[in-house]
C-alpha cells in the first residue's frame, strides 16, 4: 500500500460497525456510491477482499476481520493525537468552540449568545446550521446537538429532552380563514413546507401525511423562511413546539403529530478545556430552560381548555 487513507480506514469501521453500506453512508454523510467506492479503493491498495457484497447487507471475510482490531488501534490513535494536539492549545488565549447544530437550533441559540458567553474572556462561537450529525472524531466541531444519539465510545452524549411536533398559524391567517381551527379542513388550506434535502425532516414527514401527499403552496429549504411564512399569515405549517409556542402563533392541534428526541454530544476531551466545557454547560441549560418553559405554556393551555 503506497499511501495511507485515513478516510478509508474511517469508512472501513463505520460499514463494520453499521453491518449496511446505507447505515455508514447515512453516519458519514456521504453517498453510498461514494463510501462504495472508498472500500473497494481500501481492498485494492491492502490487495484483500474486506466484505462480502451480500443482498442483507456487507459480511466481513476473515481477512477483514482479523484486521478490524487493528484499524480501531489506528482510530484510537488519531484521538490520542487529536487530544495531544487540543493539549497544546489549553494555554491558547483564544479559545474557539465550534457548534452544530441544525436550523431551528441556530435560530434559538443565535439569539442566546450573551447568556452563554457572558463573563467568559478569550473564547469565540462558531455555529454551523447543518442536520447532518457531524463526526467530533474529526475535530469538525466541538459540540453537536441533533435528534440523534451517537454511539461512538469516545463521544460522551447528553439527553436534552423530548420535543413533540404541532400544526401552527398566526393569528392573522386565522382571521382570514376561521374553519382553519377545524381540521376536517385542513387539507384545503394554504400550507408552508420543505422541499429539497430538507423534505427528509420529521416534520415534513409529518405534513406529508396530512395531506395525503397532496402538494403544498409553499415549499422552501429553509426553516427560518417557513417561520415567516407562517407568522406572516401566508400559510399554516408543522413545527416543534418549542418553537412554535414562542413565535407568538396559535397551535392548531390538540395533540402531537410526532416526537423527536434531542441530544447533545461532546468528544471526551473538551473536558480539558475549562471554558469550552463551561459553554457547553450553558447551552445545556438555555436549551433545558426552553424546553421546561415550553412545557409550562402547553401545560397552561391544556388547563385553560379544561376550565
Amino acid at each position: 500500500m503506497n499511501s495511507f487513507d485515513w478516510n478509508a480506514i474511517r469508512a472501513f469501521l463505520c460499514v463494520v460497525e453499521n453491518g449496511s453500506l446505507s447505515g455508514a453512508a447515512r453516519e458519514l454523510n456521504v453517498s453510498q456510491p461514494t463510501l462504495g467506492r472508498q472500500i473497494t479503493r481500501l481492498e485494492d491498495q491492502l490487495e484483500l477482499r474486506l466484505f462480502d457484497r451480500r443482498q442483507t447487507g456487507f459480511e466481513l471475510t476473515d481477512q477483514g476481520t482479523r484486521l478490524v482490531a487493528e484499524a480501531q488501534s489506528l482510530a484510537r490513535s488519531a484521538s490520542n493525537f487529536a487530544r495531544a494536539a487540543d493539549l497544546e492549545k489549553a494555554t491558547a488565549p483564544l479559545h474557539v468552540c465550534k457548534i452544530t447544530l441544525g436550523e431551528w437550533g441556530l435560530h434559538f441559540l443565535s439569539g442566546k449568545t450573551e447568556e452563554i458567553l457572558s463573563d467568559l474572556k478569550g473564547v469565540r462561537v462558531e455555529l454551523y446550521a447543518d442536520d447532518a450529525f457531524w463526526d467530533l472524531s474529526r475535530n469538525a466541531a466541538d459540540i453537536a446537538i441533533g435528534n440523534r444519539e451517537p454511539r461512538h465510545s469516545h463521544l460522551i452524549a447528553q439527553k436534552l429532552g423530548d420535543r413533540n411536533f404541532f400544526v401552527y398559524a398566526s393569528e392573522r391567517y386565522l382571521r382570514l380563514h376561521p374553519e382553519a381551527h377545524d381540521p376536517n379542513t385542513w387539507t384545503a388550506q394554504s400550507w408552508a413546507g420543505y422541499c429539497g434535502s430538507r423534505a427528509r425532516l420529521k416534520s415534513a414527514q409529518v405534513l406529508n401525511n396530512l395531506l395525503n401527499g397532496n402538494d403544498c403552496r409553499f415549499s422552501v429549504n429553509s426553516s427560518v423562511a417557513l417561520l415567516n411564512l407562517l407568522t406572516s399569515g401566508q400559510a399554516m405549517g408543522v413545527l416543534p413546539d418549542w418553537i412554535g409556542e414562542h413565535e407568538g402563533l396559535v397551535r392548531l392541534s390538540k395533540e402531537p403529530l410526532a416526537q423527536n428526541t434531542s441530544w447533545l454530544s461532546f468528544h471526551e476531551r473538551l473536558r480539558i478545556h475549562p471554558q469550552l466545557s463551561e459553554v457547553k454547560r450553558r447551552i445545556i441549560k438555555v436549551f433545558k430552560d426552553r424546553y421546561k418553559l415550553t412545557d409550562l405554556d402547553l401545560q397552561a393551555h391544556l388547563n385553560g381548555e379544561r376550565l
